[in-house]
């Protein structure tokens, strides 16, 4: 025996197979604590290896029959040769699928080592990612925010991460990692009455409060206080109130307003009152769908009814600034909006706490968004307001739901973040038709990131920096491709109320609406919808028209995705087709995959694929075959 260590993997050469799988199982752990200590540059860019010895490998031979009646078939771990029986001329396809929240080596992938009877690669060969390429590829998406036709808008969307970071704590208590509470002691809240507070007297255009925003002490308005709070400081600043609807107050910073037109990172008074009147409009609409906020706050005392604590009662307040502090002309990048659970706390719980981060609240139901997106592009920010809407939403209906009536901590429910913000964004889709929103300023726009680096995020991955784009592309994809194949607006209503939070959320809504599926079953045929560009009716499809938020949710042509390039040229994306030899490999991401052509046969038949030995349990391989497109 021999035992080899590289950058990514233990890998483990044996002519016994009963000593291999003896020994990887006992190294499994080990080596998953390595593989996932390696940040994300230097994992991809090892990802290109060659291939293992096949010497000691002598799996099993099996065979599947394809007559139009089933369209993906699972490879079995001991199958060294497939050999496929075509009734008709077909193309093949590959997906390479992980089923685990740790990142899978490219090395310890499976890999195609010889085929028969199939033609080349043909029409697929330029959506087939070369070596070169993806060598170059991680320094390519360091420099995007400069590089405009990205997305079909040319905007690179930011998160905030501060707000995207936050797990609500527990006053007194621990939280994990895991967003839930770590020890088992009783749950301290209990309602308890206060003393009502009159909500604020607000008059537009004299009205103001000093709120906490990400701004440094530098500006025309005076800073009340200051604090630095991780790496960001913040400040107290004036702001004043611009337009009230039935439902909501809007804010600008004072910094941020004009009395003339609004023009750069300044909005005015227009501006400001379309803001409320939109919201306004969308405003009920979401609630029948996704649930409500919340109208209890987070006190030291237990939870209480906001308008005992917050002087703006239970209307949303809006908060208009230059989020970061980021303009410049012709920006082309930053964050659209947050919602930051942190606004839920009452002064007096952080004061108790001494937790930083709620020490910045301003008490009551808040969100963000930024002042020069409003003004450049308003239909983007329109999407925006129903986005960090079902944010406070979600919190509403999980967390704070959950923490009314837990018995124990460990019961508080905090959803992450892919599948929160798949919420949001298929929030966004369905509300589009109604709000009159182009795709190139709706999440249709991620799209191209999608098809261009799926492969990079996982489903539940979270990445940083410009990387996001590529996680925020792939949780809305699994949501559009939820809502238009599992029930529309019934799948999503479930999801977004029910008493549980991401995976088993969508298994418990898919069990509600009488559904043979689970989530692990969903996303399985997920790789179906990527690939299957001539499928019958029943496989699952992004090219259909469902029912949304007063309007439909439009039909998505997967295969025919619009971008632009930096000369403003359209361009027509699929998602990325990689070969399937052992150099091709890449790291499967959590909930991760990746798509291949094998190749495509001129007529029926019969074909052998032999294939790379098994190393990785959480890998799951997959054909997928549909007649030839012609």
């Amino acid at each position: 025996m021999r035992l080899f260590l590289d950058a990514q993997l233990f890998v483990v050469y044996n002519q016994d197979m009963l000593l291999f799988k003896k020994i990887a199982l006992l190294l499994g752990c080990l080596a998953f604590c390595f593989i996932t200590s390696c940040n994300f540059v230097s994992s991809v860019g090892a990802a290109l290896l060659g291939a293992q010895s096949e010497s000691d490998w002598s799996g099993s031979t099996t065979s599947i029959i394809y007559d139009g009646t089933q369209v993906q078939f699972e490879l079995p771990n001991n199958v060294r040769t497939l050999n496929v029986q075509v009734n008709q001329p077909v193309d093949v396809f590959m997906a390479k699928m992980n089923f685990s929240s740790q990142t899978l080596p490219a090395r310890s992938t499976r890999y195609i080592v010889s085929t028969n009877t199939l033609s080349a690669e043909n029409q697929f060969a330029s959506n087939s990612l070369n070596p070169e390429s993806y060598r170059n590829l991680l320094s390519d998406l360091d420099s995007l925010e400069d590089v405009s036709g990205i997305t079909s808008s040319g905007i690179i969307r930011k998160d905030f991460a501060p707000a995207r970071d936050f797990v609500p704590p527990v006053l007194g208590g621990d939280v994990d990692k895991g967003g839930r509470f770590a020890d088992e002691s009783s749950f301290p809240y209990v309602s308890t009455p206060m003393k009502a507070v009159l909500p604020l007297k607000a008059t537009v255009g004299s009205t103001q409060k000093n709120l906490w925003v990400d701004l440094p002490k530098s500006g025309s308005g005076s800073s009340l206080e200051s604090k630095l709070v991780g790496t960001i400081t913040y400040t107290k600043r004036p702001a004043t109130l611009r337009a009230t609807g039935a439902y909501c107050n809007i804010w600008v910073v004072n910094d941020y307003f004009t009395s003339a037109t609004a023009s750069g990172s300044k909005v005015d008074t227009d501006a400001a009152q379309n803001l409320a009147t939109k919201f306004d409009d969308i405003y009920s609409k979401i609630r029948d769908v996704f649930g409500k906020e919340s109208d209890k706050m987070i006190d030291t005392r237990g939870i209480v009814d906001i308008s005992t604590v917050s002087d703006t009662g239970t209307k949303v307040n809006i908060v208009v600034y230059d989020i970061e502090g980021d303009y410049k002309s012709g920006q082309q990048s930053g964050t659209l909006g947050y919602f930051w659970a942190k606004d839920y706390y009452t002064t007096s719980s952080a004061q108790t706490s001494g937790d930083a981060t709620i020490g910045l609240t301003n008490e009551g139901k808040y969100f963000y968004v930024d002042s020069y997106f409003l003004t450049a592009f308003p239909q983007m920010l329109y999407s925006t307001l129903a986005h960090e809407f079902q944010h406070m939403i979600n919190f509403g209906e999980k967390t704070m739901n959950s923490m009314e009536s837990a018995t124990m901590q460990s019961e508080v429910l905090v959803s992450q973040t892919w599948s929160n913000e798949m919420m949001s964004m298929v929030c966004e889709d369905m509300i589009q038709q109604h709000l009159n929103i182009e795709d190139k300023d709706s999440p249709i726009a991620r799209l191209p990131w999608l098809c261009q680096y799926y492969y990079l995020s996982g489903l539940t991955d979270w990445l940083s920096g410009n990387h996001v784009q590529i996680s925020y592309a792939g949780a809305y994809a699994f949501g559009a491709y939820l809502a238009r194949n599992y029930g529309g607006t019934q799948l999503i209503k479930e999801i977004a109320t029910n008493n549980y939070v991401d995976q088993q959320a969508i298994t418990q809504a898919l069990k509600k609406l009488g559904k043979n599926e689970t989530f692990e079953l969903v996303f399985e045929k997920y790789v179906q919808a990527l690939v299957l560009d001539n499928p019958s009716t029943t496989v699952p499809s992004f090219n259909k028209s469902v029912d949304g938020i007063n309007g439909k949710m439009k039909a998505i042509d997967i295969f025919n995705v619009k971008t632009e390039d930096e000369l403003g040229r359209e361009h027509s994306v699929r998602p990325i087709l990689l070969k399937t030899d052992a150099n091709n490999r890449v790291d499967l991401r959590p909930y991760g995959f990746t798509l291949h052509k094998v190749g495509n046969t001129n007529s029926a038949g019969s074909l052998a694929l032999t294939f790379s030995s098994p190393v990785n349990s959480s890998e799951k391989v997959y054909l997928l075959i549909q007649p030839r497109k012609k």
